[in-house]
């Protein structure tokens, strides 16, 4: 081998690894055993850089230092290594989360709690929803598309209302949700993309043209204890982004027309959310 892969190098950062440490370590496990003025001369690095690489990889205890006259020094077994880090991971995140959670507990509140962000990528947009779910106190309003599903999946609900609507052709799905949100706090529904497109009483002519624009699997509508909202514009598009906010007015306008979609695709049914937690002052 001529050169260290560039992509374990990448993978050795992620573990904590510094460059010069990840190359150097890797290039011990290919020597077996090496001194200094090898790996400078293998690894084309400063001698400085080299020998600052091996005193760090030896006080983590990835690499033994032999007492020869000139030293030399070989790795420990790569087992031993990626276990020793995810270790020295495990223990900084322990701490870190700890130490989060004090200061989560002192959050400032500021006028900024009004804006709108914006979250992009599936990863960021699953740990969101998680986190929204998570937080709920009185109730959990959706309505989704079956690309968030999994998202869901695995989520505990005890007392909290759950309303929630999902937009498949799976006719097994209403079953299985039932199933993974049991008790009288949930009220489920599955609705297909054909009773999605059926265009309401009250729309423009404009209407089918607008749905056609329309992927529903992307389609999410979220709100938590009327408190913070998640909404996909569910247009067809190279990527998804997640429109996010804890304005008040905001969040009680998207809940309006998510209502009034709720009653439509279950035919006239009694909203079951309308009448919560509508503040009682008038909201400008």
């Amino acid at each position: 081998m001529e050169s260290i892969p560039p992509a374990l190098i990448k993978s050795l950062n992620g573990l904590g690894l510094s460059n010069y440490e990840a190359r150097v370590y890797a290039a011990l496990v290919l020597y077996d055993n090496a001194e200094a003025k090898e790996l400078v001369d293998f690894l084309k690095i400063s001698k400085p850089s080299v020998y600052e690489a091996l005193d760090h990889l030896s006080e983590m205890g990835l690499a033994v230092k032999r007492v020869t006259k000139p030293a030399r020094y070989s790795a420990i077994s790569p087992e031993m290594t990626i276990d020793l880090l995810m270790g020295r991971h495990r223990k900084s995140a322990d701490q870190a989360l700890q130490t989060l959670r004090v200061l989560e507990k002192e959050k400032v509140h500021t006028d900024k709690e009004d804006a709108l962000w914006t979250i992009y990528g599936d990863a960021n947009i699953e740990y969101k929803i998680r986190e929204l779910f998570s937080k709920a106190k009185r109730e959990i309003n959706c309505m989704i598309g079956v690309r968030y599903l999994p998202f869901i999946e695995n989520i505990k609900i005890k007392t909290i209302s759950l309303h929630l609507m999902v937009i498949s052709d799976d006719p097994d799905l209403e079953k299985k949700l039932r199933k993974l949100f049991p008790g009288k706090n949930a009220d489920i529904h599955v609705i297909t993309t054909a009773q999605f497109r059926v265009p309401p009483p009250f729309a423009p002519p404009e209407f089918e043209e607008f749905h056609s624009q329309m992927d529903v699997e992307n389609i999410l509508e979220l709100f938590i204890d009327d408190e913070e909202s998640l909404m996909v514009p569910p247009f067809i598009s190279g990527s998804v982004s997640v429109l996010n906010t804890r304005n008040k007015g905001a969040i009680l306008q998207m809940k309006m027309f998510s209502q009034l979609n709720w009653k439509r695709f279950t035919d006239g049914e009694k909203l079951p959310f309308l009448h919560h937690h509508v503040p009682k002052k008038k909201i400008n």
